[in-house]
């Protein structure tokens, strides 16, 4: 049967209407029924707009990559690009005259929320910009009036339903067309999509609590509401100047002012449906956990909501469980290295199932253990038991042979963090939070259920592990106070902080850091015994085994027996010692025979914080009593059961090695999945993906999460489960990835509240290719068909990547200059700059250059950019940091934080250090994206001024404890 799809950005001409399905445009009557698909591009399409006339049709596409507006036949045929500006954009309609598309971008803008109106002519050209300011939606009407939608959540109102803050959307009127405009109602609530229709102005608002159509006079005046949905906000509300379409949940409607006449339009797609195609996808793209088998040998991995193991360089690669429409998380084997265990969501929450790699019985499940979501999980080295800690700060305890649990301990305060269990599997050690700034490393002995604390931490004390001898624990501690000058300004931190420690289990054991004389001969005969029994264990794992061997395996399946590890907890806080290595940013620490294993991470700018790939494994050897670095580029690691062999991941790959090892020069430096590298083929593991059962799955555990985590118990007052009810049936009509992130937009968004997100995601993408940028404001001169340079951008010119390209030495490029050619390609009336810049960014460009004085042309090179807003951005602030000094007289400094985040901290201090000797401050957050260091910014405007400086030669300092530079 056809699909009625999910409709969205309907736009209506007379008796059609153009909507977007499957990221594509459709066609349809103004009487509903069949639809036409009249694009089938590779990039997603949103926003339509039918031409005055209704011949043409703009919207925005991505066939190449960034947004940008397109225009097409309106009844289906080649559709043209006509920008190049590579910003966030969107069509607004046509001019009245249909002369020219209207369109919103923060193209060649400050900032990236800071939006204006352009308009161009549909058969290209140079954009202009609308003399309104900023501005991101408009209509006009018959007799020269304009309205005009200004502010952030203008755009998408849904996704944060019942806003009420300073970015909620209003209009504004110039009546008469003559630039004199007013602002238009004062409603409670957020505004959206103006549309004026005759004598009346037309709009979204949830001012009553849902997004419904309103009306009023271009003078704000006898507000009336004309539609009544109580459920699904009315959304994307446009016109042809007669009647209203707009979309809810993903219904098509019509409304006709004249009469008031609402229209449910019922709509079918004669579409196979591409994007729920089954399609199969990179495992190492997707990654989420992995172990090894006990002995080494073999990998337990979830890729994609997956299960799968697989030998290490050979053989098959199995699956577990469902095959699509459940995800999978933490693979591990159990005790018994052939069993494995693992999270799932089939029964609509989080479960434990277990898996045999034959297939021989079905999974058995445990309705009856119940413990919300899951954030570590450990198996138990000695039973059939493992030890859960979730979102709730507790730490379970799950008897698999008995089906049962029980919680070992809760925190009041954080989450667990780190699990490890005994060798014996007699203890757990974990990381407990005892108040909101303090974590302990704690015990729970499994037989009694007694927990202990055995560390008292000074901050935080926190990822916990085992000696395989039972001699020791280690853990990672936040307990070095070495603070670091900053080197800019009189400040100082810790930016690294945490040193490894271990904790002696008994009191007769000394200081493993501390050396002991050896007899040579004994020392000899203890390694040749060790080497000797490492070798018959490797003989016996790579012996098959026989039929009698593997029935008596399973017989014992579930009982493997170690010696009793002997903890005198008497004392024990007091037997803790660091290892003798530098601080730093640990981030795990493991123990395997004679060595303890550390993972580090180098400390980084945020603005070019990438962890992946950028860590450093080292290992402590005892009987050396020196540290050694293995691996660098390790993003994590986990060692098998016997703590022989170690994997590490290093950004979408995997490798297997000897613990504690290196690896021969030749093997290290071999890139070539293979045994002598330990690089796993990744390629082997083929992952088959059903769409309609994921996004199914997806939209579930987004429910679920917010259902388990949202920051008030009660759902800010939402019958949540409702909602579930509500929005779930939408999944069946979506067709599209981008479908699914606007459907969870709008279930988030009933929260009403902030930092209810959804990004990223399998988007369908074609190519990227990024748009090259010369830092400047152009101008078309028709009479002699030239693009001249009307500004050039200086932003920063110490920073390349701050300033137009033109600052550079040596070339004095000047306003009013022509570029003639780029790239040996001639720059004319219909091929604009921008255009032939596609696709270079970073690149070094070649341009003609002709003098606007002399007509002389030259030939240049420089490198494009990428980006224009870091160069605009910075000449903003100067421009109104020169502003504010001039007005005040020298005596009000002038700082401007664009985000509460590492950008908007660094961009506060380079003002505020360059400013805060002046009497006042004006400290400007217009456009701040968000973020969380506000108070670490508070904190410095606060300071107040003490005392100062006053040197023999110079001026007088402040002085808070040294002057601005640090100089005395």
């Amino acid at each position: 049967m056809p699909s009625q799809g999910y409709v969205r950005f309907p736009n209506i001409f007379q008796d059609q209407i153009v909507f977007v399905a499957e990221d594509d445009l459709w066609l349809v009557s103004t009487e509903g029924g069949r639809a036409e698909r009249l694009t089938a591009g590779v990039g997603e399409v949103r926003y339509p707009h039918f031409s005055p006339d209704g011949a043409l049709l703009a919207f925005v596409g991505r066939e190449e990559g960034p947004s940008e507006v397109y225009v097409m036949p309106a009844q289906g045929g080649p559709a043209q690009r006509l920008t190049f500006q590579a910003g966030n954009c969107r069509v607004l309609g046509w001019s009245p005259d249909g002369e020219e598309i209207l369109y919103s971008s923060n193209s060649a803008q400050f900032a990236g929320r800071f939006e204006v109106i352009y308009a161009i002519k549909p058969t290209g050209g140079m954009p202009r910009q609308l003399p309104l300011g900023m501005a991101n939606d408009i209509s006009y009407s018959r007799n020269g009036g304009v309205v005009i939608g200004r502010n952030i959540n203008i755009r998408e109102f849904s996704h944060w339903k019942r806003y009420r803050g300073g970015t909620a959307g209003h209009l504004w009127c110039d009546r008469q067309g003559d630039g004199n405009f007013k602002r238009l109602l004062q409603l409670n609530g957020n505004v959206a999509d103006p549309c004026w229709i005759g004598e009346r102005i037309y709009f979204l608002s949830d001012h009553e609590g849902v997004g419904n159509i309103y009306s009023c006079t271009p003078e704000g005046e006898d507000l009336r509401q004309h539609t009544r949905h109580t459920d699904f906000y009315a959304r994307h509300l446009s016109t042809d100047g007669k009647r209203l379409v707009y979309h809810a949940a993903a219904d098509l409607y019509l409304f006709d002012p004249g009469n008031e006449e609402l229209q449910h339009l019922e709509i079918t797609l004669p579409s196979i449906r591409t994007q729920r195609s089954r399609k199969f996808v990179q495992a190492a793209n997707y990654v989420d956990t992995y172990a090894l088998h006990p002995q080494g040998h073999m990998v337990g991995l979830t890729s994609r909501g997956k299960a799968f193991t697989f030998g290490n360089w050979e053989g098959p690669v199995l699956q577990y469980g469902e095959a699509d429409g459940v995800r999978y998380r933490y693979l591990e084997w159990l005790a018994d290295g052939k069993r494995l265990v693992a999270i799932h969501d089939a029964p609509g929450r989080e479960e434990l199932i277990i898996f045999t790699p034959d297939a021989s019985v079905e999974p058995r499940t445990f309705p009856d253990i119940e413990f919300g979501r899951v954030t570590r999980l450990e198996v138990s080295p000695t039973e059939n038991a493992v030890a859960i800690a979730n979102h709730r700060n507790e730490l379970i305890l799950a008897n698999l042979d008995k089906g049962t649990s029980q919680v070992l301990d809760r925190s009041d305060s954080g989450r667990i963090e780190g699990l490890a269990w005994s060798p014996d599997g007699a203890w757990i050690a974990y990381g407990f939070a005892i108040s909101p700034n303090k974590t302990a490393i704690k015990l729970c002995k499994i037989e009694t259920g007694e927990t202990h604390q055995i560390t008292d931490p000074i901050l935080e004390d926190s990822e916990p592990a085992f000696d395989p001898e039972g001699k020791y624990i280690y853990f990672l501690g936040h307990r070095i106070f070495n603070p670091v000058h900053d080197n800019l300004h009189f400040d100082l931190s810790f930016p690294r902080g945490v040193k490894p420690y271990v904790i002696l289990l008994r009191k007769d054991l000394r200081s493993p850091f501390i050396p002991e004389a050896k007899v040579p001969d004994e020392k000899e005969k203890e390694k040749e015994k060790e080497d000797s029994s490492e070798k018959k264990a490797q003989a016996e794992a790579e012996t098959p085994k026989d039929g009698n061997q593997e029935n008596k395996e399973k017989k014992d399946e579930g009982t493997r027996k170690v010696a009793a590890i002997s903890i005198d907890l008497d004392g024990i806080r007091e037997r803790i010692l660091p290892f003798p290595v530098a601080e730093g940013r640990y981030a795990r620490v493991r123990g395997i025979k004679g060595k303890a294993l550390f993972l580090s991470y180098p400390v980084e700018g945020v603005l070019q914080h990438t962890v992946h790939g950028k860590g450093t494994l080292e290992y402590y050897d005892f009987e050396n009593y020196k540290t050694e670095k293995l691996f660098d580029g390790v993003s994590d690691f986990d060692l098998s059961r016997d703590n022989k062999f170690l994997i590490y991941n290093n950004h979408h790959r995997l490798r297997v090695v000897k613990a504690g090892e290196k690896l021969k020069p030749e093997h290290n430096n071999n890139e070539r999945p293979n045994r002598d590298s330990g690089w796993l083929d990744l390629q082997r593991v083929k992952i088959s993906v059903q769409p309609s059962a994921e996004w199914k799955q997806m939209f579930a555990e987004a429910w679920r999460l917010q259902r388990e985590q949202f920051w008030a118990e009660d759902m800010s007052g939402i019958d949540w489960e409702a909602i579930y009810q509500q929005y779930a049936p939408l999944i069946e009509r979506i067709s599209s990835r981008s479908e699914l992130s606007d459907l969870l937009w709008e279930l988030h968004g009933e929260l009403g509240t902030s930092h209810a997100y959804e990004m990223g995601g399998d988007v369908r993408n074609g190519p990227h290719y990024r748009q090259g940028f010369l830092g400047v404001d152009w101008a078309y001169d028709g009479e002699q068909e030239r693009y001249r340079i009307a500004r050039i951008v200086k932003g920063d010119p110490s920073e390349s990547q701050a300033t137009s390209p033109f600052t550079g030495p040596g070339l004095n490029v000047k306003v009013n200059d022509a570029v003639l050619a780029i790239n040996g390609q001639r720059v004319g009336p219909d091929r604009g700059p921008q255009e032939l810049l596609v696709n270079q960014a970073g690149n070094e460009v070649q341009l003609t250059i002709e003098d606007a004085e002399t007509k002389e042309t030259r030939i240049v090179v420089v490198k494009a950019l990428a980006s224009e807003t870091p160069a605009r951005y910075r000449e903003w602030v100067e421009s109104n940091r020169r502003t504010v000094h001039e007005v005040s007289n020298n005596r009000v400094g002038y700082i401007h934080i664009p985000d509460m985040g590492g950008n908007g901290y660094a961009e506060f201090h380079r003002g505020y250090l360059a400013e805060y000797d002046y009497p006042a401050l004006l400290v400007d957050v217009r456009w701040n994206g968000g973020g969380n260091v506000s108070g670490l910014l508070l904190e410095k405007l606060a300071r107040r001024r003490i005392g100062y400086d006053f040197p023999r030669w110079g001026q007088p300092e402040p002085y808070p404890g040294g002057s601005p530079r640090g100089r005395w």
